[in-house]
């Protein structure tokens, strides 16, 4: 097994991300704000969503493959729900200018309800309701992904790691978060296994020929990620179904030019 070093920097050098952010032309106000989502994700000790994604940014903004200076637009409204078109920019920010959109919908009609197309990963869900809670609101943020996930019993990818997020706020007692991909493990964690050369537990993944694997290799070169519970007898059918609603929910088709993670 190879050896990494591990290295432990104050919150403060992740600055060095909005520099990142910055090199490709995105305003100065948005790269802070999407740096500052990939921060909470390494606070919150979510660590194969926070800095450790922005080499994923890296190639995609390098590639052309992202808008750096999107003119985000409200498709059509109503008082409670409307779509938002993305115009290809950063999730990081989409989302965040999304679910502005929809906390201002929810304090002046009770809800809203934002839907958002053309754009691409977010980072972690619980950012955006954490953001609600912050106006004393319930938050609740999912997205489907690209193909990872191969339905219970099946051998090919056909769904997304397909996050959900919700936030209860609170009067004395603390607020109630959680945030949980639908599979069995988040696809950044298999690249983290990867990177340091570990292998990843029983029952996240399986192989090209639909056997189960502990080695990330094998996972990514043909393999899937198993929904959450990973069999029958451990409720993968929940993790299955749960993956399934949050792809009708979230989309009206999958977007091929996603990154291939939650």
């Amino acid at each position: 097994m190879t050896e990494v070093e591990t290295k432990v920097f104050p919150i403060e050098a992740l600055e060095f991300s909005t520099r990142v952010f910055l090199h490709f032309g995105v305003p100065k106000k948005d790269a802070m704000q999407a740096a500052e989502v990939l921060a909470c994700a390494d606070l919150r000790g979510i660590d194969s969503h926070g800095v450790a994604r922005l080499h994923s940014y890296f190639d995609m903004l390098s590639e052309g493959r992202i808008n750096p200076k999107p003119q985000i637009k409200v498709v059509r409204s109503t008082l409670s729900t409307a779509p938002v078109d993305g115009d290809n920019g950063l999730g990081l920010v989409v989302g965040l200018e999304a679910n502005r959109i929809a906390m201002d919908m929810a304090e002046k009609a009770g809800s809203g309800w934002v839907s958002v197309r053309n754009t691409n990963h977010f980072g972690i869900a619980g950012y955006y309701v954490l953001k609600a809670l912050e106006r004393d609101l319930i938050g609740w943020a999912m997205t489907n992904s690209t193909k990872l996930v191969a339905p219970l019993w099946g051998a090919e990818r056909m769904l997304g790691t397909n996050p959900i997020a919700i936030a209860f706020p609170g009067k004395e007692e603390p607020p109630i978060v959680i945030d949980m991909a639908t599979c069995a493990a988040a696809y950044g964690k298999i690249e983290m296994a990867r990177r340091r050369g570990e292998e990843i537990p029983e029952g996240w993944s399986i192989d090209r020929e639909s056997h189960g694997t502990t080695k990330p290799d094998e996972m990514v070169e043909g393999g899937a990620l198993l929904p959450l519970g990973s069999d029958r007898e451990r409720g993968g059918h929940k993790g299955y179904a749960l993956a399934i609603m949050v792809d009708v929910l979230s989309a009206r088709h999958r977007p091929e030019n996603g990154i291939p993670f939650e």
